[in-house]
């Protein structure tokens, strides 16, 4: 009787301060019953950003009280705080605004912060009326309300452009407002988040995977998120092709750990049970449900110190941007004709082709790296026929391009079927080439034979170039086997996001986790990797 007093106890406390914990809530309204998710801001910022901006963020709104200049004075050092009002449906920490004095090569302009945290500028001068975002993107506006009193306020709006697959137009959010359930995987996880059943839609952008919860963990870096049941996570068919597509489990999967970026789970039990009874849906073998099913819309609720502290805004620094139109050209190649994409650095490019105006195929991205000094062609060959549109998503970084194979180190593991062993490749100073050691067991796979394990030992040099033009979070690396038994001839480098992300000094090691190869044996055409990217100086 005692221990289960005390249990009761332990049960009533632990209840209490599951009340008062910081938490962002995200409630779903569907046709089979509501839920409610817990959203991880902490491992996955961007996916959580992004979600919140499509289910609909509105504008939140700061004031200074009245009398209180807007700028906090470099002379005195006086804080002018701006707070949030009753309009605003966080409990936003105080905003302040600093004069960010002008350079050689940079005008000057007010600069915003939560504590010492950059969250973005304004104009130095008002125009017509309010200081305009620096970005251009009309994402923070100061402006002055009152002059007697004087009061200040800065409104930070949520603009999510997306890109509707229907009807190829681009939309501001909220997006995720009656959306079906268009697919699910019976027993296991049902997807939505798009406005069609094509598994290859997105919204017009894409963006990193969140994949690393521990960078300290060299054994398991990613941590087990899916060994659990009612997890949302992004869906992906490739590495780093996040969009708007998102889905909910029903049961563990733990294959799924180190494969997508999970930033959610379901609150309670009940919630738990309306999730699977959508999942457990019978569904077609396209995974169509046989039962139409839909969302008809998430709220965002959150409580607590951090939960108010996380900026969306902020984290939209990290994401793909401004989608718009992008307007191509088709001009006269040799004896055919090419089509011209105009010369956009550091975005990434959507395309369509049509035949009739009517119905549209394509929607690859592409992407103009920030070195790329010319506009982009593709051929169409001597007698074309077709129609062509085409978007582009500015791009605040581009990873893939911000890295150095200089005086470097790749400590790879293979992980495909039944291939095991290691590979470590030391590179130059230059980062042209270097040496390796490699200790590996893989599975050949010869036609008409039986498969057989072969065993790569030992060290020999090899010579490397480095290409990050592809993606932004891509790279790909080119093997030249000097001496030894290297077996490779082209690595593909996926560069993750990482929780620090925001430190422009962030660890390579913690954002390149996963790697692709392909060999130079028909009989061994693709190998995967796990490992850790390392500056040795």
């Amino acid at each position: 009787m005692i221990r289960l007093k005390r249990n009761l106890i332990a049960l009533l406390l632990l209840a209490g301060s599951l009340v008062h914990a910081d938490f962002i809530a995200a409630d779903f309204r569907t046709t089979k019953g509501d839920f409610t998710m817990s959203l991880d801001y902490v491992n996955s910022p961007l996916a959580v950003a992004n979600f919140i901006q499509l289910a609909g963020k509105p504008d939140d709104i700061l004031e200074t009280p009245p009398g209180v200049p807007f700028l906090e004075s470099a002379a005195h050092y006086t804080q002018s705080y701006y707070r949030p009002t009753d309009e605003s449906d966080v409990a936003r920490l105080p905003l302040r605004v600093q004069r960010i004095e002008a350079t050689p090569t940079m005008r000057g302009f007010y600069g915003i912060y939560q504590s010492n945290t950059y969250i973005g500028g304004v104009e130095g001068f008002p125009f017509p009326n309010y200081y305009a975002d620096i970005t251009g993107e009309d994402r923070i506006r100061l402006q002055q309300i009152s002059s007697n009193p004087t009061k200040y306020r800065i409104t930070l709006r949520y603009p999510r452009p997306w890109l509707d697959a229907r009807d190829l137009r681009v939309k501001q959010a909220p997006m995720y407002r009656a959306i079906r359930v268009n697919r699910v995987e019976t027993g296991v996880r049902f997807f939505a988040g798009s406005m069609t059943s094509d598994p290859l839609e997105h919204p017009g952008y894409q963006f990193q995977d969140e994949l690393v919860r521990d960078p300290n963990n060299a054994s398991n870096p990613f941590g087990f998120p899916f060994n659990g049941a009612g997890i949302l996570a992004m869906d992906n068919l490739a590495p780093n092709r996040n969009g708007s597509r998102f889905f909910i489990t029903s049961v563990a999967a733990p294959s799924f750990n180190g494969r997508y970026t999970a930033f959610g789970q379901v609150s309670d039990i009940p919630g738990l049970n309306v999730v699977r009874s959508i999942a457990n849906t019978p569904s077609d073998s396209n995974g169509t449900p046989d039962e139409e099913m839909a969302i008809l819309d998430i709220s965002i609720r959150r409580s607590g110190l951090t939960a108010n502290a996380f900026m969306e805004g902020y984290h939209q620094f990290f994401l793909p941007g401004k989608i718009e139109p992008l307007p191509l050209t088709i001009e006269q190649s040799g004896a055919g004709l090419d089509l011209v994409t105009p010369l956009r650095p550091q975005t990434q490019n959507v395309f369509y082709s049509s035949l009739d105006l009517r119905s549209y195929v394509g929607g690859f991205i592409s992407g103009q790296p920030p070195n790329q000094s010319e506009p982009g062609r593709q051929f169409l060959g001597t007698a074309p026929r077709g129609f062509f549109k085409a978007f582009s998503a500015e791009l605040p970084s581009w990873p893939s391009g911000e890295i150095s194979l200089e005086s470097a180190r790749l400590f790879l593991s293979a992980t495909s079927g039944t291939n095991r062993g290691n590979l470590n490749m030391t590179f130059n100073e230059g980062g042209t080439g270097g040496s390796y050691s490699i200790d590996m067991y893989v599975e050949q796979n010869v036609f008409g034979q039986d498969p057989r394990v072969l065993r790569s030992f030992g060290s020999g040099t090899f010579a490397a170039t480095y290409d990050f033009s592809q993606g932004p979070y891509l790279g790909v690396l080119s093997i030249t086997n000097f001496t030894g038994p290297l077996n490779a001839e082209r690595f593909t480098l996926h560069f993750d996001s990482s929780r620090f992300t925001n430190n422009p000094q962030v660890n390579p090691a913690t954002l390149i986790r996963r790697f692709d190869a392909r060999t130079t044996s028909p009989e061994i055409p693709f190998l995967s990797y796990s490992g850790r990217f390392q500056k040795l100086q």
